[in-house]
C-alpha cells in the first residue's frame, strides 16, 4: 500500500510503500516512528504513525476503469450475439444480463480501494 506523510520541514509530501494494511499493524511491523527523507528539500524526519495517511490508489483506478471498458465491450458483443442467434424472448433478458457483470467487477474494484483507505485512516494509534 502506498502511505503519505507531511516534510516536518517544508510541509512537502513524502510517499512510501508499506505491506501494513492498518495503523496497528504498520508499528507492529515496523515501529511507532518511520525515518523519512523529504525529496524536495532533503530533510530527514522522525514520522509518528498517526501522521501518515493513505490516499486512492490511481492504479485500482485504472485497473477498475479498464476492467470495465473492457468487459462492457465484451459483454455487448456476447449479448448481440445471443440475442440474434436465439429466437427466445428470455434470451434477452439473459443476455442483456450479461451487461451487468462489467459494471459489478468496477463497483467491487473501488469499494475494496475505499475500504483499504479507509482501514488505514480511521483509527489512530494514540489519542
Amino acid at each position: 500500500m502506498k502511505l503519505f506523510a507531511k516534510c516536518t520541514n517544508c510541509t512537502a509530501e513524502i510517499d512510501f510503500r508499506s505491506n501494513a494494511h492498518t495503523r496497528v499493524e504498520f508499528a507492529m511491523n515496523e515501529g511507532e516512528e518511520k525515518k523519512l527523507q523529504c525529496s524536495i528539500c532533503g530533510a530527514a524526519s522522525l514520522i509518528s504513525v498517526d501522521k501518515m495517511y493513505a490516499k486512492s490508489s490511481k492504479i485500482a483506478q485504472l485497473v477498475a476503469g479498464s476492467a470495465f471498458i473492457v468487459g462492457t465491450l465484451i459483454s455487448i458483443y456476447v449479448a448481440v450475439w445471443g440475442i440474434s442467434a436465439s429466437r427466445n424472448h428470455y434470451a434477452v433478458l439473459v443476455f442483456g444480463g450479461f451487461l451487468l457483470i462489467p459494471v459489478f467487477a468496477y463497483i467491487t474494484l473501488t469499494k475494496q480501494d475505499e475500504r483499504r483507505v479507509s482501514d488505514f485512516n480511521r483509527t489512530k494509534l494514540k489519542k
